[in-house]
């Protein structure tokens, strides 16, 4: 009987068909099947949602249509590949269609994994020559605790406060989530502190002198005070030369990037272009699964298995090929490696004029910049002078070298300064002195860059998730996205406030964080599955009696 592999994707079924020409390919749509409780807890009116937390859950199809195309498959194969995604959501799906094939058969198939990082023919024909038997075991735990964990506590919550007359009075869908509350939470504390901030006015006196040919900006400290501030503006104004009281050089590097990966990718994406954490993954998804850039999802920042003269070999015939060195090339690594995938990097080149283009070339870029570039040197300087008794100063630097910023422009440092070598006692000219009134300022809001940077310091999501949560506060209506900046909606304001009233657990990042922790334990065979549910359901459904005391919904008490 016939080999019947599964993909996940038709572009990448498309790919394994021409490269390794198995009997039968089938492709997937993601998950086609998934969680879901017993039909008679669906009825949000007649079920207490703090029920959610004990009722049991059960496989139910998700695409019909795919699951039938993958029993019909099923029948007439002796053995199935699962050719998914080489990470823990791929394993589950993996997993997904090991339980439809014992449902259709009966019996368990054999089973093997196809295991790649690139949706290239070399790349599935090296994985078609060594496949493994069976699943990735801690891998399907791990996300199977996930997805029931979500689906327990997302329900319960999202049907409390929906069915709550003191948070919903218009009867809308008000969703939860353990991981948009604390996304949301970021949001709430950053507009907090801009509201509760009050300005204050100081003043600073600066001026330009000549140091050499090079006109240089130095000022004094802060000065709170506007009368001793025109005190000081006043003898600094006499002064026809300023004397060099203080004047250093020294060597600067900036270190050429890591390799990439997915959390650093999102965020420069983010500054560079604007793109949103979800935009950016689609992009990046649609471009390994066509055969372009390796596995965007992914922790690794240490160069293992990739053969950099044969990528530096490829792109030498694209555009991009005079930034290219076959010949010295020396890549820098970092040392996060998450076992499954290398970092993101160009695997074939593409062509257009695209958003997929300038993602694209950006992953080719940052590549480029680790591979073949080289640190940037630059003379960082200080500058102590006096004007007639009042003490200025100013620092700066300057290129000798910009090494990788060649190759990698996108955040190189633009407003450098080169002056001369300067001794103390030196006299220079002063061409302009200058007293300004300045306020101080509140802290900016957030944009999506420095979002994505908060979860991933506080361990909420992973990065084969966390992009989607500031997409998804701004789609539930708690948040607004205004170019680059997320502003607190009323829905968001008023769900923080009750969330923070009850438990600050429930929306800030401690909680949340504790249940990622204890699923890389399970992934690391040191929890079960059915142990961390347990303690982690228990919590959460502490926390939702705290929410549930301050509400007024149809079965309180």
């Amino acid at each position: 009987m016939a080999t019947l592999v599964v993909a996940e994707k038709p572009s990448v079924a498309r790919t394994i068909r021409y490269a390794v020409r198995p009997p039968q390919v089938l492709a997937l749509r993601g998950h086609f099947l998934e969680l879901d409780f017993p039909s008679e807890y669906s009825k949000w009116r007649s079920v207490d949602p703090e029920l959610l937390f004990s009722a049991p859950v059960t496989w139910v199809a998700r695409d019909r249509r795919t699951y039938s195309e993958l029993a019909k498959a099923v029948k007439g194969a002796g053995e199935v590949v699962v050719a998914t995604d080489n990470d823990a959501e791929g394993e589950l799906i993996g997993y997904e269609v090991l339980l439809a094939a014992r449902r259709v058969l009966g019996r368990e198939p054999p089973l093997k994994r196809m295991r790649f990082n690139a949706a290239t023919p070399a790349e599935l024909r090296r994985a078609w020559a060594s496949l493994e038997p069976g699943l990735n075991w801690r891998w399907v735990w791990k996300a199977l605790f996930r997805h029931r964990f979500d689906l327990t506590t997302g329900a319960a919550y999202t049907r409390l406060l929906t069915l709550s007359r003191k948070l919903n009075g218009e009867g809308k869908l008000v969703s939860w989530g353990s991981c948009q509350a604390p996304t949301l939470w970021f949001v709430y504390k950053r507009e907090m502190e801009i509201r509760s901030f009050k300005p204050e006015k100081y003043w600073v006196v600066s001026a330009v002198v000549d140091a050499k040919g090079v006109a240089v900006r130095v000022q004094t400290e802060p000065i709170k005070d506007e009368a001793e501030a025109r005190r000081v503006y006043g003898q600094a104004a006499k002064a026809k030369e300023a004397s060099v009281k203080a004047f250093k050089l020294e060597d600067d590097v900036v270190n050429k990037p890591l390799p990439t990966d997915t959390d650093a990718m999102l965020q420069e994406l983010s500054r560079i272009y604007g793109l949103s954490g979800s935009k950016t993954m689609a992009i990046a998804e649609d471009l390994y699964a066509e055969g372009f850039i390796s596995y965007p999802r992914t922790e690794t920042n240490v160069w293992v298995g990739v053969d950099h003269r044969q990528v530096l070999g490829m792109l030498s015939k694209t555009p991009l090929a005079s930034l290219v060195n076959i010949s010295d090339y020396s890549p820098r690594s970092g040392k996060r490696n998450d076992g499954a995938h290398p970092p993101i990097h160009p695997v074939a080149p593409y062509t257009g004029s695209d958003l997929k283009a300038k993602v694209w070339e950006y992953v080719v870029r940052r590549y480029l910049a680790n591979v073949v570039g080289r640190d940037a040197k630059l003379k960082k300087w200080s500058l102590g002078v006096d004007l007639n008794g009042v003490p200025m100063a100013a620092a700066n630097r300057y290129f000798v070298d910009r090494g990788f910023y060649a190759i990698f422009p996108y955040f190189e440092p633009k407003d450098t300064l080169q002056i001369p070598q300067l001794r103390i006692g030196e006299a220079l000219p002063v061409l302009k002195v200058e007293l300004e009134e300045k306020q101080t300022k509140p802290p900016p809001r957030l944009t999506e860059a420095e979002l994505l940077k908060l979860l991933k310091k506080h361990g909420i999501g992973t990065d084969a998730t966390r992009a989607d949560y500031p997409h998804i506060i701004v789609e539930r209506g708690y948040a607004l996205k205004k170019g680059k900046a997320f502003y607190l909606t009323d829905l968001g304001e008023k769900l923080m406030r009750l969330l923070e009233g009850a438990d600050s657990r429930l929306a800030t990042p401690q909680t949340r964080r504790y249940v990622e922790e204890l699923m890389a334990k399970i992934e690391q065979g040191k929890r079960s599955v059915d142990d961390a549910l347990k303690e982690s359901l228990s919590i959460y459904q502490d926390l939702y009696r705290a929410v549930a005391g301050k509400l007024d919904y149809p079965f309180k008490g």
